[in-house]
């Protein structure tokens, strides 16, 4: 591609913007953030701000994100007593939280998110500024709508903990229009275990410190759930799961439906267990799956620097190259209480990606496919909700 007079704003306009895991639920259930209102973003760690309000989400392009409900876990508690303040200090939200099943937090939270989506209406035209999609069938006719649409929104799971050992809450959580489930997150739960989820610069006076054991893996429960998930037509996130466990889930699944990893780096990159090999980016690609690059420093860079956009840029190329130019996506993981790059650190600053893919020679084709157009084809694939 000749680099003469190249319109990459346009580029950035003109394509499908999908952010496969984001969690403005997160922000909007614990900490009432207002997802129409402007809120300046910090580009320190803030848990209280907010990268993927409305605004910054038109602004930045995205045209739908898939947002992640998480019931905060209760091993949190038993790994920093601090937190446990917040029973003092803000006893309704710690009742809500953890006082109730995990199920009953989540069901909530998508609750929550779908009166935040119904309230976004802008103030001169009246119009929707978002819109909930709960099906394919619904997906599809977003899709045939102009350009000027509202910011789809789809639900996804974040932690196999919120079926509570349940197989029939998967079924509820299909229904209530949820496209995939990410089996682990931070801690042990029936269906499977995790990696060690938490980068030092967390791991302060003596919080956040405890072990995971990265040789154990599926539960017979979590070989339960992956069968009910391809039978339902709920897509399979392998992210968060121990390599043990991941292993186990490529040789049950096979080809039979996509798998997709929503929020990862690359091994080669970043040699952490969190981290993909090429041969699993192979075994997600033959499944007809897309890994997603996270924006998060820790996970992104094997050193320490707060200018990951280089890495997110360096960890696509290695996608690509492991997996195919179908099979790759973005899935920020924007307030999922994560150190994002500073020189990309909210959904609005997106079009400098797209700047960059340009720069590093992809073709307008190609940069359609890693912005978007892979994840829907998968959502197409392997969602089989219809009404």
């Amino acid at each position: 591609m000749s680099n003469t007079n190249i319109d990459w704003q346009q580029i950035h306009r003109d394509a499908m913007v999908v952010d496969m895991h984001a969690h403005p639920s997160l922000k909007v259930s614990l900490f009432n953030r207002i997802l129409t209102a402007r809120l300046q973003a910090s580009r320190s760690f803030d848990p209280f701000s907010i990268h993927t309000d409305f605004n910054s989400l038109k602004k930045g392009g995205v045209d739908l994100l898939l947002s992640a409900a998480y019931a905060p876990e209760h091993g949190i508690l038993q790994e920093c007593k601090y937190i446990k303040a917040l029973k003092y200090l803000m006893p309704r939200k710690w009742k809500k939280v953890y006082g109730r099943p995990y199920f009953d937090v989540a069901m909530e939270m998508l609750d929550i998110m779908e009166n935040a989506v119904s309230a976004a209406v802008d103030d001169e035209s009246g119009e929707p500024i978002a819109t909930m999609i709960t099906s394919v069938t619904e997906l599809e006719a977003f899709l045939q709508q102009e350009k000027d649409r509202p910011i789809g929104i789809i639900h996804n799971m974040e932690g196999a903990h919120c079926l509570e050992g349940k197989i029939d809450n998967l079924d509820k959580f299909f229904q209530r229009g949820v496209a995939y489930m990410t089996l682990a997150h931070f801690y042990a739960n029936e269906a499977v275990h995790p990696c060690f989820p938490y980068p030092e610069s967390v791991q302060k006076v003596g919080c956040f410190k405890g072990d995971r054991n990265l040789v154990l893996g599926l539960t017979t429960f979590g070989e339960e759930v992956i069968e009910k998930m391809i039978e339902l037509g709920m897509i399979l996130d392998i992210t968060h799961c121990t390599p043990m466990a991941r292993c186990r889930i490529y040789d049950i699944v096979g080809q039979r439906a996509p798998i997709i990893a929503s929020h990862v780096g690359a091994y080669a990159v970043n040699p952490n267990p969190y981290n993909l090999r090429n041969e699993e980016i192979k075994k997600i690609s033959d499944s007809g799956g897309v890994t997603a690059v996270i924006f998060m420093n820790y996970w992104l860079m094997p050193h320490a620097t707060n200018r990951g956009l280089n890495f997110i840029s360096r960890t696509i190329e290695h996608f690509i190259h492991a997996g195919g130019i179908d099979h790759v996506a973005i899935g920020t993981d924007f307030d999922g209480f994560t150190d994002r790059p500073d020189d990309l650190p909210n959904a609005a600053e997106l079009p400098r990606l797209t700047q960059r893919l340009i720069a590093d020679g992809y073709s307008v084709p190609h940069i359609r496919k890693i912005l978007g157009e892979n994840v829907l084809r998968v959502l197409k694939q392997g969602w089989k909700k219809k009404i």
